[in-house]
């Protein structure tokens, strides 16, 4: 009896033809799927966030360069003023006039004063309670080399969290007879923090800026304005100067992707971060989506399997059947060679498998590489082509594009139609572009174009023609668009490419504000 029951079980676990084929078949599609998902989670995820860290960089250099600009801005303002003063630095009621103008024509300040040699303020505007009054030494002091410079952050004597840039005011004949001080609130509705403030994002992105001494000048957080932040390796890295981006821990225990930028002008850092967890819940979305798209042609595939194997095994268990009944002398094994022929097409099944899966997941890499809206490159596919150009040496010209009073077509006509606009001159550019050339959308209304092998002056006749061809190509609705653009140039040997990117947006910025609908160039140096 238990002899019969064992007899059953091992014909029951038999491993058979059938059986090994399905068996080693499900396990071989199962496992190339899975292992396929896993490679491709962290490929993606060491994606995701080395693109952050570079977003990140690029951000907070370009609003320390914003922020700079402000200040150099301010600066010229304080030079004009200390100019008008030293020729009537005697006469008070001049003084005042003086501070009255410069007040009133600019938003850049929320107060101004004069300040003798002694360091006892003789003129202010808006009218404070700090007429005749000293300032500190440390700030007398700071003063001494009758420089330009930007005091640090101090509470002012109406109670207010300030910095203030400052302009030493000089006689014809080269007395030092004081400075002119602009005072720049940190807290509130002030002109530097509308500068900073619109720049958080509902993912829990945020940047700050910190003075020399590491302590906070914005913050999301305006009651941690006038803070010192210690132990924050970005801080450190960004006050010695450094441009970067880092993983950390911030003050809150958060795990952040940041990147950093100085302002060589006054030697504050700013900071933009991004958290990790809302860039693994992105990430989350996106494999869930490789996952959903690769379920039903695994499934697909694992049916033609189980149809394909049992159809295998049928001729060569009928054969072995025979061959089980046949003397050896007899016995037909030309069958037997069959079998591996069969065994190296379910190989090649397998590998049509592995391929189809992988299709899938380089056609989602091409959707992360391309601007979904206009199918042009986006910025992630231009560090990929950047990068061969320059392991190329390859010489080209960029064209920086943007298209004028975009946003008044978006308010007047919708963004719907500001979309069709947006893809109309996508149209336009790649039909006016050569096969070599690349085109991406930098963001929003704004394109770059790099033209391997073309000269400055070939390059500015390319631009001229795009310009003319978008002005005179009727959009959607009936809609005229006319495109600014700025032109650089360059090749191996010289400045960097990021350079020559930011030469051509300095051409662009040029182009924008001398009338729009043209454009200009800056050769490379």
């Amino acid at each position: 009896m238990v002899k019969a029951k064992l007899n059953t079980l091992r014909k029951l676990f038999r491993l058979d033809l059938k059986r090994l084929i399905l068996v080693l078949a499900t396990f071989g599609v199962v496992f190339t799927s899975l292992n396929t998902l896993i490679t491709s989670y962290h490929v993606h995820r060491s994606a995701f966030i080395k693109d952050t860290l570079h977003s990140n960089q690029v951000y907070a250099s370009k609003l320390a360069q914003v922020t700079e600009l402000f200040l150099q801005s301010v600066n010229s303002q304080l030079h004009v003023s200390a100019y008008h003063i030293s020729t009537r630095f005697n006469d008070l009621a001049e003084v005042q006039k003086e501070l009255e103008r410069l007040i009133s024509q600019t938003n850049s300040f929320d107060s101004l004063v004069v300040v003798d040699t002694q360091g006892q303020i003789i003129a202010v505007k808006p009218d404070l309670d700090v007429l005749g009054k000293s300032i500190s030494k440390s700030q007398l002091e700071a003063v001494k080399n009758h420089q330009p410079k930007v005091l640090d952050p101090f509470v002012s004597p109406a109670g207010n969290l300030m910095i203030s840039p400052t302009y030493p005011i000089v006689s014809e004949n080269g007395e030092y007879m004081g400075f002119v001080a602009g005072g720049i609130y940190l807290q509130g509705n002030t002109i530097l923090n509308r500068l900073l403030g619109r720049h958080h994002y509902e993912d829990g992105s945020y940047l700050y800026v910190v003075d020399g001494q590491a302590r906070l000048l914005y913050h999301i957080d305006t009651d941690r304005v006038g803070d010192v932040v210690s132990g924050n390796k970005v801080i450190a890295q960004v006050l010695q100067g450094e441009t970067g981006a880092s993983e950390l821990i911030n003050s809150a225990g958060v795990s952040m992707i940041a990147g950093f930028a100085p302002i060589p002008m006054t030697g504050w850092g700013v900071v933009s971060q991004r958290p990790m967890s809302s860039i693994l819940d992105e990430l989350g979305t996106t494999h869930r989506s490789v996952i959903y798209s690769s379920i039903p042609a695994t499934i697909f595939i694992l049916g033609l399997i189980l149809i394909a194997g049992i159809q295998i095994a049928k001729p060569l268990t009928r054969l072995a059947k025979q061959l089980a009944t046949f003397d050896h002398e007899h016995a037909d094994t030309n069958g037997v060679r069959a079998w591996y022929y069969e065994a190296a097409n379910l190989k090649r099944t397998l590998v049509r498998s592995n391929r189809s899966i992988q299709k899938v997941i380089k056609s989602l890499d091409n959707d992360r590489k391309t601007d979904k809206l206009t199918s042009l490159h986006n910025r992630f596919s231009l560090e990929f082509w950047l990068k061969n150009a320059i392991h190329s040496n390859l010489s080209m010209s960029v064209l920086a594009i943007d298209i004028d009073h975009f946003k008044c077509i978006n308010d007047l006509h919708g963004h719907m139609t500001g979309d069709k606009v947006l893809k109309e001159i996508a149209n336009v550019m790649r039909h006016n572009a050569r096969s070599d050339d690349f085109i991406c959308r930098a963001g929003g209304e704004e394109f770059l174009a790099f033209m391997p092998k073309l000269t400055l002056h070939e390059a500015l006749d390319a631009a001229e023609r795009l310009r003319k061809k978008v002005a005179a190509h009727t959009m959607p609705e009936g809609i005229k668009v006319t495109v600014s653009i700025g032109v650089s140039d360059w090749s191996s040997g010289n400045a960097s490419i990021e350079q020559a990117i930011a030469l051509a947006d300095k051409a662009l910025y040029r182009a924008k504000h001398t009338g729009r609908n043209k454009s200009c160039h800056i050769a490379s140096v």
